[in-house]
Order: C-alpha cells, then sequence, then structure tokens
C-alpha cells in the first residue's frame, strides 16, 4: 500500500479555467511477478477559484466590460483507477547514490467531478444593466470513463519502505460546458498531469 502527494497540472483547454493544485491519493498494489503489479488507486484533488473570477464580459448595449464581483468557480475530482505498473528488467539507474527502478503504466477508471460556477452577472439584459440580477449557478457533475499512462521510478528507502515518485496523463471522457460572453469555451475531454511523490509500504 502506498500514500502520495503531489499536484495536479489542467491542461488542454482545462488549463485555461485552472491552475495547479495539490492532489492526495492511495493505492493498493498486488504483484503478479517480479516485474509486474497491479494497482487500485483512489485521488482527491479540488481546483478552485476558476479564471472567470477574474474576467470580464462586454454588454452588447454599451460595449464596455463588466466584472462579476461575486462571481464563484471550483472542480473537485474523486477518481477511482485500475492499472498495471510494468517495471523495466534490469534497467536500474543511479541518482545520488540512490539505486532508482523505473517504472511505466496504463490504465483505465471512474473520474468523478463537479464543477461549479455561480455569482455572475446575466450578460444578456438590455436598456439597463443591473449587476445584482445574476445566472443561475451551473453544475457539471459527471461519472466519466477515463484512461491514464505514467512513468516513474522506486527506491529503497529501508527494509519495509520505498520511495516512489510518478508523472501521470489522464483524460475523461466528460466536458466543462462553454462561458463564451467570458471567452471560456467547451473543454471536451477533461485532460490533466498528475505529479506524485509518495511512501509505499512493503509488507
Amino acid at each position: 500500500i502506498s500514500f502520495y502527494t503531489g499536484a495536479g497540472i489542467p491542461i488542454s483547454g482545462l488549463n485555461d479555467w485552472y491552475n495547479i493544485t495539490p492532489i492526495v491519493g492511495i493505492q493498493y498494489s498486488y504483484r503478479t511477478n517480479d516485474d509486474t503489479e497491479l494497482i487500485y488507486e483512489f485521488h482527491f484533488q479540488k481546483y478552485n477559484h476558476g479564471d472567470i473570477e477574474n474576467r470580464k464580459f462586454q454588454w452588447v448595449v454599451d460595449y464596455e466590460y463588466y466584472s462579476s464581483k461575486d462571481a464563484s468557480a471550483n472542480m473537485s475530482w474523486n477518481d477511482f483507477i485500475f492499472k498495471v505498473r510494468k517495471y523495466l528488467r534490469n534497467k536500474n539507474y543511479n541518482l545520488a547514490g540512490r539505486s532508482i527502478r523505473p517504472s511505466f503504466s496504463y490504465g483505465f477508471g471512474f473520474y468523478n467531478y463537479a464543477h461549479k460556477v455561480k455569482g455572475l452577472i446575466y450578460p444578456g439584459q438590455y436598456i439597463e444593466l443591473d449587476e445584482t440580477f445574476l445566472m443561475e449557478p451551473v453544475m457539471d457533475r459527471r461519472v466519466a470513463w477515463g484512461g491514464n499512462l505514467g512513468i516513474g521510478g522506486t527506491t529503497s528507502f529501508n527494509e519495509k519502505m520505498d520511495i516512489r515518485f510518478g508523472l501521470s496523463y489522464h483524460a475523461a471522457l466528460g466536458y466543462i460546458r462553454p462561458f463564451e460572453d467570458w471567452e471560456l469555451f467547451e473543454v471536451v475531454p477533461l485532460q490533466f498531469l498528475t505529479f506524485e511523490l509518495g511512501i509505499k509500504y512493503n509488507y
């Protein structure tokens, strides 16, 4: 079993909405042979303060730009993943006096996300702009299929523990709806990277 923390890094359109955020995860692994592990993983991350909070829309009546002072956007992920990790046979490397055993992984799983946007001024008004007239809150909540690919390495810490690090790519068959008045467009599929650093307990 292993525990890790690190960073979730949105890419391919999701990065227009959000920046890097912390991630935490847990893995249970079952070794089928010296070079292969079956991994069951759960991880959690939450993107806060979406870029739409700081964006302005252009009102078509006077062509002036207005910001929504109460705007709020966040996106949380609770993901359940199965993956296969393969270690490269006879390919250990030495780094800072430690032996690193490299690996790669591939897998699939359920990507459970909830995207919430609220507090936006309704841009479809005419004659006079009422800045207290807000759009209804929007939530996109899905459990989406997805896949992942990763590379990483493991080094021994002591007889019972290893240090593991990795970089993984994730793609989920979900979407974020567009907010075109704020020049934020539909994102599909949802893609992000995770950088992971953790402790693996051997038993």
